[in-house]
């Protein structure tokens, strides 16, 4: 029985049990595996205690288990967290823990494994409020009693256990550390890991692409390069049956994410390492990079041209530059050219608008309906986009792009280059002063901030390269446009259309940089290889033929949707148009 320094029988008193586990799978009670046994021994130690100090009464409101918590990165002690010790100390703090109560413990490192300064003061904290700590199985007990030898000489002892179980902790980090530092040495004749992304499997010992799962990989990225969010994506998915790996039932945003951000899919494999840092008194470990990719370490999935194509679409939803970008897509792509069309005037968005059937749709400036902007000019919607389609249709980027593609190749060295200085200067910094010294924080915090917008920069520019390499022709336009034709005629269901004009929209905005409307109603559109194009009214500038090509009879199969009194005044304005001037005059391509 625990007797210290009398045979008097001791007085009543409640226990509290404090049981942790470092792992979850220590809780279970499967006795064929040994490091399974965590959970019943420490139950049975506690037990048979209980039944040797009747004068105990076991506490069963305050449950005291930390399953799955390190005991070495201070997670079940740090104030204000969620460990079940921090909340027992607080409440003894309190006073609502009687004095006199016993913590039971199988073993003083179940309290802790930090550092002896911290684990001491934490058990000297519970004992100077008057709980009487017990670790049962060494039987020594921690109590106030200075008269006492016995009870003084246990301090000692605890002072060699913690600092044990401190040390024991650091050396299997180190070793474990230093197992991976040895195995990234040997990464180039060993894989550094049996763990591979879910859409590859292993095959007689060699690393192939899951069939099933690297064509859905396929279709993700090349829906997330025709400007569908992520989470239309899933839904997407889940709508088609299409199963989900890994550990989730069904798809989600951040499950496809996962997939759409991983250079894996191009074969690159980055080691990582942990580093672990202090965070409202918890070591929080954290993965961080190691050097510098490892190319062709798995099989490739997708080509690097589609890739430059989704991270484009990507970061422009990251940056706030797409449409829609922190909220869910519609049903419906009502406007070929959001994010396109801007107000010459003011350099707003022009908006799509539309009252109902017996209205017209039109592009009307964001300003003017605020009363900022004199741009007062309502542009025809469907006419605009059926002439823009069919002209869209024609449009050949070969004669120009070569000069574009240096212009943006140049950019792209420039940025390259950019990134690596800061990336430099960065490791200079940690060097000297290490990554968390109070001379480092500031400037890396600028360099990382640097970095992310050069790296943004980076893939925008990779993905308008590869728009022009691959759209420089107009085979995939035009494919595009009678995909969306045949759908209508066939009256196709509502997510097949939605898909080809996400598709239509996706291409626009790869082919068009920009795309002014002026108060007069000419709208006159840059492309990516330099060029500029004039419209008005549902009238595309045929530069080749020198003629003024009308809407009616578009490839898209819309009718002309203005009223009597809209197609008099493009009548007259054609008209007049061919009376002072055969030849349309370009403006410098600069907005009002």
């Amino acid at each position: 029985m625990d007797r210290v320094g009398s045979d008097a029988e001791p007085a009543p008193a409640t226990a509290y049990s404090y049981i942790r586990l470092s792992s979850k799978r220590q809780s279970n009670t499967d006795q064929k595996k040994a490091y399974r046994d965590g959970l019943r021994r420490q139950l049975a130690l506690r037990d048979e205690y209980l039944a040797d100090n009747p004068h105990l009464t076991l506490d069963t409101k305050f449950s005291l288990q930390d399953i799955g918590v390190s005991a070495y990165t201070m997670a079940n002690i740090a104030k204000g967290g969620d460990g079940k010790l921090a909340l027992f100390q607080q409440a003894v703090d309190e006073g609502r823990i009687a004095k006199g109560s016993y913590l039971l413990v199988e073993n003083l490192d179940r309290i802790t494994r930090a550092s002896v300064p911290i684990a001491q003061h934490m058990l000297l904290s519970l004992v100077n409020a008057g709980i009487v700590v017990v670790s049962i199985s060494d039987k020594m007990t921690y109590r106030q009693a200075p008269d006492d030898p016995a009870s003084q000489a246990a301090f000692i002892v605890s002072v060699m256990t913690l600092m044990r179980a401190h040390e024991e902790s650091k050396l299997k980090s180190n070793r474990l550390k230093a197992t991976w530092e040895e195995k990234r040495k040997n990464i180039g004749t060993r894989k550094l890991t049996a763990r591979i992304p879910g859409w590859l499997h292993v095959v007689n010992g060699v690393i192939e692409v899951h069939q099933e799962r690297g064509a859905v990989v396929v279709q993700i990225m090349e829906l997330l390069a025709d400007g569908w969010g992520r989470d239309r994506i899933a839904r997407h998915l889940n709508a088609n049956d299409v199963e989900c790996w890994g550990h989730g039932r069904s798809w989600h945003g951040g499950t496809v994410q996962k997939i759409t951000d991983n250079r894996a899919l191009l074969g690159e494999f980055q080691p990582h390492k942990l580093e672990q840092k202090e965070r409202r008194g918890i070591l929080v470990a954290k993965r961080v990079p190691v050097g510098d990719p490892i190319p062709d370490y798995f099989p490739r999935v997708i080509s690097d041209e589609l890739w430059d194509l989704a991270r484009l679409v990507a970061n422009a939803k990251r940056l706030g530059r797409a449409a829609n970008a922190g909220g869910r897509q519609g049903t419906r792509v009502t406007n070929l050219f959001g994010m396109v069309a801007t107000c010459a005037v003011c350099m707003k968005p022009m908006n799509y608008r539309d009252r109902g059937p017996r209205s017209t749709p039109v592009l009307r400036c964001s300003s003017e309906r605020a009363g900022t902007c004199t741009n007062t000019f309502r542009i025809p919607y469907h006419d605009t986009e059926a002439a823009i389609l069919l002209w869209l249709v024609k449009l050949d980027l070969t004669g120009g792009a070569t000069g574009e593609l240096g212009r943006h190749e140049e950019a792209l060295r420039t940025k390259v280059a950019e990134r690596d200085e800061l990336q430099s200067r960065g490791e200079a910094i940690v060097r000297e002063f290490g990554a968390g010294g109070r001379f480092a924080k500031a400037p890396l915090a600028e360099i990382d901030a640097a970095m992310t917008t050069c790296e943004a920069a980076i893939a925008e520019l990779k993905g308008k390269i590869t728009a022009l390499r691959l759209d420089g022709g107009c085979d995939e336009r035009a494919a595009a446009i009678d995909r969306l034709t045949d759908l209508r005629r066939r009256e196709a269901p509502d997510e097949e259309v939605f898909a080809a004009r996400m598709r239509i929209r996706q291409i626009i905005r790869d082919t068009f940089e920009n795309m002014w409307c002026y108060p007069d109603g000419n709208i006159e559109i840059f492309t990516i290889d330099g060029g500029f194009h004039a419209f008005r009214d549902g009238y595309w500038w045929n530069e080749a033929e020198r003629i003024w090509v009308p809407s009616v009879g578009a490839m898209t199969g819309i009718p002309n949707r203005g009223t009597k009194a809209e197609m008099a005044r493009r009548a007259e304005w054609l008209e007049q148009a061919y009376r002072d001037a055969p030849r349309i005059k370009l403006r410098t391509g600069e907005p009002l």
